[in-house]
């Protein structure tokens, strides 16, 4: 057998460790199988191949490649006479060996346990489907969690999704409550997740600019923005007597629609002084409330849109006992507000019926639906009347209606 020592630091078996130890990196740390060497990395390496091989007799000097048998090449190395240790050895003394497969299989484990943890601390329902649909979309088509999402980001994201919605809450604050750090959602991955999860839950499109950042994380009720995030009000009354409660009693009184914003709402408390509360999503409603009604409107409340930090801040101040009567538009996203809004306040559908809907429905002027299907659990007929149309309508459509509702007396 020719001695390691002639080959001790050759150019040759530096090449046959290097692709040795591909292999076993590769295989579970297995010493096993072969490994095909290109001839051409070292000139005398068709020589090392055939002492290593001894049976391959047809190498010679010509040849382009050859295949050498992992367990004979550590046989060899295990020999006496070169040096006494085997494959593993050789290679770990020049640098630890890493097996790649189960590295990978581990990293998909760490995987595995991230998304069944999400699945476990958000829950399911009829009113978490969104969950899944989000889950699906950090997954790869093979079905496991997508590089581009790390673990940690997740486990973030997960931790402040339970928390949701607030009333109000900074950011900074969200994320010292979640994970005891206030700099969690101020970068990385975590903040992309939960917007993609808001904008599943809304059934909303994902917003890119910093406008529709700030107004989907309001619809969690999280402040962005203590000064630009607010609600519209009009005749909303309340028992208080500050400064900013004395403002919504005198524009009340005079039909004026109020904007309040979550730095208001933070100066002190504003009690509903009215036994039912109205809520809308147009500021359409609102307006032809001040223009016809003016100061004898109803407590009105306008989200304008997905309902912001300041409208669950001003809810979350409301008198006990009191009805909130609660609409939207006649679309997925509309049907979707409205339900947790019936879970979160428990809040009475307003006009939101399947008859209020096919009374309005005029396919000429009406939208095609956008987003996911949801239910309707209060009326089911109301989104399988949905289903079929495939149309939207918004509330501008039944203004006549709502605002024989808002007149102040019984309602309707």
């Amino acid at each position: 057998m020719t001695g390691n020592s002639e080959w001790r630091g050759s150019a040759e078996l530096a090449a046959l460790l290097d692709a040795a130890r591909k292999k076993l990196e590769s295989n579970w740390l297995r010493v096993g199988g072969n490994i095909t060497v290109d001839l051409s990395e070292a000139p005398e390496l068709w020589r090392l191949c055939s002492a290593i091989s001894r049976s391959n007799s047809s190498l010679h000097s010509r040849a382009r490649s050859a295949r050498l048998d992992l367990e004979r090449f550590d046989a060899w190395l295990s020999h006496p006479l070169n040096g006494g240790l085997g494959l593993i050895d050789t290679l770990s003394r020049q640098a630890p060996l890493q097996d790649k497969k189960q590295i990978a299989a581990d990293k998909a484990r760490v995987r595995a346990e991230a998304l069944d943890r999400a699945r476990e601390v958000l829950g399911g329902g009829t009113d978490r489907e969104w969950v899944e649909y989000w889950i699906a979309s950090l997954l790869n088509q093979d079905g496991t969690l997508g590089g581009r999402v790390a673990v940690d980001a997740l486990a973030v994201a997960t931790q402040v999704l339970a928390l949701l919605p607030v009333d109000g809450m900074s950011l900074t604050e969200l994320a010292e409550l979640a994970c005891g750090d206030t700099k969690a959602l101020s970068g990385g991955g975590a903040p992309k997740l939960v917007l993609d999860a808001l904008s599943l839950r809304e059934n909303v499109p994902r917003p890119v600019d910093p406008v529709g950042i700030r107004a989907l994380w309001e619809t969690a009720g999280v402040s962005v923005d203590s000064v630009s995030s607010r609600v519209l009000v009009l005749g909303y009354r309340v028992d208080e007597a500050h400064t900013v409660a004395r403002w919504l009693n005198d524009a009340a009184d005079v039909g004026i629609p109020f904007p309040v914003t979550v730095d208001m709402l933070s100066r002190g408390p504003l009690t509903n002084s009215s036994s039912t509360v109205f809520v809308c999503e147009n500021v359409a409603v609102l307006a032809a409330a001040a223009r016809t009604l003016g100061s004898n409107c109803a407590s009105l409340i306008c989200t304008d849109g997905q309902p912001s930090a300041a409208v669950h801040r001003l809810l979350a101040s409301r008198a006990p006992g009191t009805t909130i009567r609660w609409r939207a538009d006649f679309d997925w996203a509309g049907v979707q507000m409205v339900t947790r809004a019936i879970s979160r306040y428990d809040a009475v559908p307003w006009r939101m019926d399947v008859d209020s809907y096919r009374r309005a429905l005029d396919a000429r002027n009406s939208e095609p639906l956008k987003g996911h299907r949801t239910d309707s659990p209060w009326d089911p007929e109301l989104a399988a009347a949905l289903r079929d149309s495939g149309r939207a309508v918004t509330e501008d459509r039944l203004i006549p209606d709502l605002l024989t509702d808002l007149r102040l007396g019984p309602a309707t």
